[in-house]
């Protein structure tokens, strides 16, 4: 809260100091001759003003400079009773979880991170190949979304699915078991008969 005050104060001031240059380009003659407070400004004192002004704006500049670099660890969110902070190894392990549910899925490493109120979600995994990829990738990035949402209240923005390896499963024999075996073969004399 204390740096959006400082905040909000440079800006009044940067509109401040804008109008003055402004008018004093303009009308170069109206703030010195007009104003009777200049008159009585020594230019020690113009100096010091001068001085305090730019020590206050480099203090600012400095301040956003380490703030642009800061890095929130745990994703928060304001709820009624307070401040809820939930740790990204929480959301990690939780997606893990998740996904650990499904059996087409394995080798699960999740990385999430907090770019400015986005929140971001990867996720690295092997994937069996028996149903249509980009329909299982869609499926988990809108589970991971709504689940995340609907039970620890955490927006997530984007869901990055990269699959390391796709292997291939056999698929389940049915009765297609009949058609794979070697047929029989029953010989009599010159004619061969094949039955199946």
């Amino acid at each position: 809260m204390l740096k959006k005050l400082i905040f909000f104060f440079a800006w009044i001031g940067i509109f401040l100091i804008s109008l003055v240059a402004l008018n004093y380009i303009l009308l170069p003659g109206q703030i010195v001759y007009d104003n009777p407070y200049a008159e009585k400004i020594t230019s020690f004192q113009y100096k010091m003003i001068i001085l305090v002004l730019a020590a206050l704006y480099l203090f600012i500049c400095i301040i956003k400079f380490f703030s642009l670099f800061e890095r929130k660890k745990d994703y928060e969110r304001k709820t009624e009773n307070g401040l809820l902070k939930i740790s990204k190894a929480t959301i990690n392990n939780y997606v893990m979880d998740l996904l650990r549910r499904d059996p087409d899925i394995t080798g699960i490493k999740t990385v999430s991170e907090l770019k400015g109120n986005k929140f971001f979600i990867n996720i690295k995994c092997e994937l069996l190949a028996k149903m249509n990829i980009a329909n299982k990738i869609s499926y988990l990035q809108n589970l991971i979304k709504t689940d995340l949402m609907e039970n620890l209240g955490v927006d997530v923005n984007k869901v990055v699915v990269n699959i390391a390896k796709i292997e291939a499963r056999e698929k389940e024999k049915t009765n297609d078991e009949a058609s794979n075996e070697v047929p029989a073969v029953n010989v009599e004399g010159d004619n061969v008969e094949v039955n199946n």
